[in-house]
């Protein structure tokens, strides 16, 4: 067995040889596995100009792509040369001399598991970093909802010309759309982003419901607006907000509520715009 690992240092400064370990890579002669702790690097960034950071960066950023690229091959190879081998680590230990040094590599007589590697990790560099969890927003988990619970009733993500809608100036995009006797839309929208897109995507919206409200079918048309309300202590976003709430054309749906839209289009039997 040649499992091996070799530690990844900054160095703070050289003259003083004074470094941090900041990653570590393990491998033998079939798989090999590489982690570095963006947590230590943004403990230690101060200690670094901005170029000399933004340099460590992309090195540690580029070897972890490096490192996913190769990781199906079992000879490590990249663009035809095999590069993650013992020996590889042993010539950067001796001639990588700049802001990221490595050490020289270390044989153990264990095979490569996660647990294995967690608790090195853990020894040289720091806490093992856990797994960003991806936290499905409400707006979109309402957007992923309805577009299965209504897809037989209406067309999604559309964009309206003149042809369409008269009067518009350019194509516009609408998130839904069908009709019964009249026209029903919909839209959506986080109220906790960044206030002036949204002031701006809804005065967009507005005049596209404006427009559609000019044609027959849109006269007494139904305009859904799914969203929530964002904390008061965001004022500006929730002035959007409450300014969307108490409009008389649009119905403002909370995400909690979507229900309210698929019964609509059960009850009013809304059929697909376009066929």
């Amino acid at each position: 067995m040649k499992t091996f690992y070799s530690i990844l240092y900054c160095t703070i400064r050289p003259n003083l040889d004074e470094k941090v370990s900041i990653g570590i890579f393990m491998g033998d002669e079939q798989s090999f596995r590489f982690e570095y702790s963006s947590d230590k690097l943004a403990v230690i960034k101060n200690l670094f100009s901005e170029s000399a950071f933004n340099s460590i960066k992309l090195h540690l950023r580029s070897l972890s792509n490096l490192s996913q690229e190769c990781k199906t091959d079992t000879m490590h190879a990249y663009k035809g040369r095999r590069i993650f081998r013992e020996e590889y680590f042993s010539y950067l230990s001796r001639y990588a001399q700049n802001l990221i040094t490595y050490s020289e590599p270390i044989r153990i007589d264990v095979d490569i598991t996660e647990p294995i590697f967690t608790k090195l990790f853990e020894k040289f560099v720091f806490r093992f970093p856990q797994p960003a969890e991806h936290t499905i927003k409400p707006i979109e988990k309402a957007r992923r909802t309805l577009s299965k619970t209504i897809a037989e009733f209406v067309n999604f993500d559309v964009e309206l010309r003149t042809d369409d809608i008269p009067g518009l100036l350019v194509p516009a995009k609408i998130w839904f759309i069908g009709k019964n006797d009249v026209k029903v839309t919909g839209e959506s929208k986080d109220f906790n982003g960044v206030t002036h897109f949204i002031q701006q995507q809804i005065n967009a919206h507005m005049f596209l419901i404006e427009k559609i409200r000019e044609t027959k079918e849109g006269k007494h048309g139904h305009f859904f607006f799914i969203g929530d309300e964002p904390s008061k202590d965001q004022k500006e976003n929730h002035k959007l907000w409450k300014a969307v709430k108490e409009s008389r054309i649009l119905d403002l749906v909370p995400t909690d509520e979507i229900e309210r839209v698929e019964r609509y289009m059960l009850e009013h039997g809304v059929e697909p715009l376009f066929k």
